[in-house]
């Protein structure tokens, strides 16, 4: 019998992989014992494509560690091997070539198994897979029902697992099926209640499971009684810290930091406490930076002992000064001190949540590379060129030319320093790769000396350049039906998608909390302006994941504080779930994360799905140009 059941296992994990283009082996693996998978591109978005990389994302307990696993490969085939450490529970794949992801909707993940049979950890973080985990990783669609299986599967395993995990489990219950889910969610608020007195992690969870059934009132009536029965508890101590990290002015967020100090008794000679302090001072440090005052930043910067925090910081500081070309003398004293303080980091011991201490040094290499630009850049401010050179070389280098505006400053720095023969030699292969800027083209003019015309010679690169593009952007083009939309803008008027018919319709979603979505704009509106007077493309943003009730003043007066001339549209909530949005819903079927970018011929077909930020203004256009063009093409030749 044991063997029947051990076959049928192994059956579906088979069945999974060959549904993933994935096969491991062994198809049960075991967490410190070598595992190896065969990955087949073919009929994908990375068929065809060079420089394939892929990264391992493995859970260890409770923790994440990242693995760069190399890969060789065999006709469409790519193989690969590595050792997952002790503990493993889930291993998840993600495949990329050059910025181009492969989004299989299934994701390539297994799950590490003990005496024939998945382990409860394993279980969890499958569940977690399918709540979001998997659309954040891998790009693959949620799935409310497989969470909850996995969690059931997680409980029976090991039935500790259930207290720690029952919020998120019933929410899915309730979000899979409201009446099921209610009454399961009534059930477990029956049971945290018989006791004459409920501990605190009780009380917290019956609180959670009202805000669940969106009974706001309620779930606030149980918070005041926590914080009357326990005022040291960690609700309140939650309610303190998250006081800080929300205060935006400086000096009342180190008032709030001396009081959370105080009323917890916390300690900075003791380990634990100085763990948890050593956060908020990270926090007060960053917010006297943005103040400007620079000695108060030194002040609760030297409080922090972890190199690697510290250097960050440094270097986040650092950089708002060489973006802005302000206070330069401090910023890039403490822009060195992040360099020397990532070298002596490489000698410090690994933390627990690096996979090996390869993958340690090849942190730190990273950050290295972007802190000796943020050097680089403030050194020629300070008219250093040739120690600015120095560092924006290594920097290059480190990161093996992979950041365009890297790239960027460091033919500049080189055509400063009179290397005109290496200015002409990085930016004709910086220019042929599709990252020609309008500085990149001055500077090679200026260093060019061929008897070609410059404007034909740079002409052919660029057309090179395209070429590449083109293909590229060829092989990730789809083709479905847009979902129709109607709705309202800033102005007041409804706009709808059925009356854009035979038109490029660009559709950007976007929130006024999402970084990414803020950085884009400078490019979009490079965009919107390059395209104002083509009655044939259309730009619309769509603001959505906006949950403030007063979401329509606080777009507008963000839109107010700006020059962008973008037409902004409100996606519209859910009735049934307000925490939902109608529109993205039915575009998002991967599950992605804002800033969204759709591209929708005139036929009215999408065409492109963009997630994400390419990282400089030339570049959106670009990238838009490109997708312009072939959804252009694309409605022409299907008339």
């Amino acid at each position: 019998m044991r063997k029947l059941v051990l076959s049928a296992v192994l059956a579906l994990a088979l069945a999974g992989a060959q549904a993933q283009h994935i096969k491991f082996s062994p198809a049960m693996p075991v967490a410190g014992q070598p595992l190896s998978f065969e990955y087949d591109a073919k009929g994908g978005k990375l068929d065809g494509l060079a420089n394939v990389k892929c990264v391992a994302q493995t859970f260890v307990n409770k923790k994440q560690k990242v693995v760069n696993v190399d890969l060789t490969k065999e006709g469409s085939v790519y193989k690969g091997d590595f050792t997952p450490v002790d503990s493993t529970a889930i291993v998840v794949l993600t495949f990329a070539a050059d910025g181009t992801k492969d989004d299989n909707p299934n994701g390539y993940y297994t799950l590490f198994y003990k005496d024939g049979k998945p382990t409860a950890m394993a279980y969890y973080w499958e569940a977690l897979y399918y709540n979001g985990m998997g659309a954040a990783l891998a790009g693959i669609k949620s799935d409310k029902t497989k969470a909850i299986a996995a969690y059931e599967k997680a409980f029976d395993a090991d039935p500790n697992m259930r207290g720690p995990n029952i919020i998120s489990y019933l929410a899915l219950q309730y979000g899979a099926d409201k009446a099921k889910g209610e009454q399961m969610i009534q059930h477990e608020l029956l049971s945290l209640n018989k006791a004459a007195k409920m501990s605190e992690d009780d009380m917290i969870k019956t609180a959670n499971l009202y805000t669940v059934l969106k009974r706001k009132s309620a779930a606030d009536s149980v918070y005041n009684l926590i914080k009357i029965q326990y005022p040291k508890g960690s609700y309140a101590y939650n309610k303190s810290a998250n006081a800080i990290y929300n205060e935006k002015d400086a000096v009342k967020m180190e008032a709030l930091l001396k009081k959370l100090t105080a009323d917890f008794g916390l300690d900075p000679n003791k380990k634990a406490d100085a763990d948890k302090l050593e956060g908020f001072y990270a926090q007060v440090a960053s917010a006297y930076g943005l103040a400007k005052n620079n000695e108060k930043f030194e002040f609760y910067s030297n409080k922090i002992s972890n190199k690697i925090t510290l250097a960050s910081l440094y270097n986040t500081y650092a950089w708002a000064g060489a973006e802005k070309k302000e206070n330069m003398p401090f910023s890039a004293k403490i822009s060195k001190k992040s360099l020397e303080l990532l070298e002596a980091a490489k000698n410090d011991p690994m933390p627990a949540y690096y996979a090996s201490k390869e993958s340690y040094l090849k942190g730190i290499e990273g950050n290295y590379a972007s802190y000796a630009d943020t050097y680089a850049l403030l050194l020629d401010h300070l008219g250093k060129s040739e120690e600015a050179l120095k560092y924006q070389e290594k920097a290059v280098n480190m990161n093996n030319f992979s950041s365009p505006d890297m790239n960027v400053r460091f033919v500049s720095f080189l055509k400063k320093n009179n290397r005109n023969e290496d200015v002409v030699k990085y930016a004709e292969r910086f220019v042929r790769e599709g990252q020609g800027t309008e500085q990149l083209k001055t500077d090679l003019k200026a260093a060019y000396k061929g008897a070609q015309p410059f404007d034909a010679y740079y002409g052919s690169l660029e057309k090179e350049a395209m070429a590449k593009e083109r293909a590229k952007f060829e092989k990730e083009m789809i083709n479905r039906p847009a979902p129709a939309f109607a709705l309202m803008n800033l102005k007041g008027e409804k706009v709808s998608l059925a009356s854009l018919k035979g038109k490029v319709v660009i559709v950007d979603y976007w929130a006024t909390w999402c970084g990414p979505c803020v950085a884009s704009f400078p490019g979009m509106q490079k965009a919107v302006d390059k395209y104002k007077n083509n009655p044939n493309v259309v730009f619309l943003f769509v603001n959505t994941w906006q949950n403030e009730d007063n979401r329509e003043k606080v777009v507008k007066d963000f839109m107010a504080g700006t020059t962008y001339t973008f037409n902004v549209l409100f996606d519209t909530k859910n009735k049934q779930d307000p925490s939902r949005f109608d529109v993205i819903d039915s575009y998002n079927l991967n599950g992605d994360g804002i800033p969204q970018k759709y591209i929708i011929d005139g036929n009215g077909n999408i065409r492109f799905k963009k997630v994400g930020f390419s990282g400089s203004a030339d570049g959106t256009v670009k990238e838009l140009d490109m997708m312009i063009e072939l959804a252009k093409g694309a409605s022409q030749n299907s008339k």
